[in-house]
């Protein structure tokens, strides 16, 4: 992984073996982040994302391994206990049975495979999280 500040953005590549969210996570602390908005797209070689069941308050999770073209990446960097939190959700499309298939939802986890192309905006503020017993999930806090 490589990355360079141009103007006010962090533009970030990722290299065969990363994965996504802990090199972002890396990348937020290294620089400080506290708020930012998270964009991207790559090539992966495995991928886990879910959907979540407000019933059970899980995610339910779909894994994908082989050659994955990652054709969006979004979502935000907040803090949850005092910790980096990267919210994202992706979309993926994929061969199975010589069609293509898509994939989506909230990314859990995906290594790359071929290469990252991310870009971070940073804002100044800073949005923490809390725990919303009820719902199961962690929602911005303005503290």
């Amino acid at each position: 992984m490589e990355y360079r500040r141009f103007d006010d953005k962090l533009y970030v590549r990722l290299d065969k073996g990363d994965e996504v969210i802990a090199a972002l996570t890396s990348v937020c602390e290294w620089e400080n982040l506290t708020i930012a908005q998270i964009q991207g797209i790559g090539g992966c070689e495995s991928v886990t994302v879910g959907v979540f069941d407000e019933e059970k308050k899980v995610y339910n999770e779909t894994t994908v391994t082989g050659t994955l073209e990652m054709t969006a990446l979004d979502g935000n960097l907040t803090y949850y206990q005092e910790k980096p939190y990267l919210h994202l959700h992706a979309a993926f499309a994929y061969r199975e049975d010589g069609a293509i298939k898509p994939l989506s939802g909230h990314l859990l986890k995906a290594v790359i495979g071929l290469t990252g192309e991310i870009v971070i905006t940073p804002s100044n503020g800073r949005i923490s999280r809390k725990f919303i017993e009820e719902l199961g999930i962690r929602v911005w806090d303005f503290e």
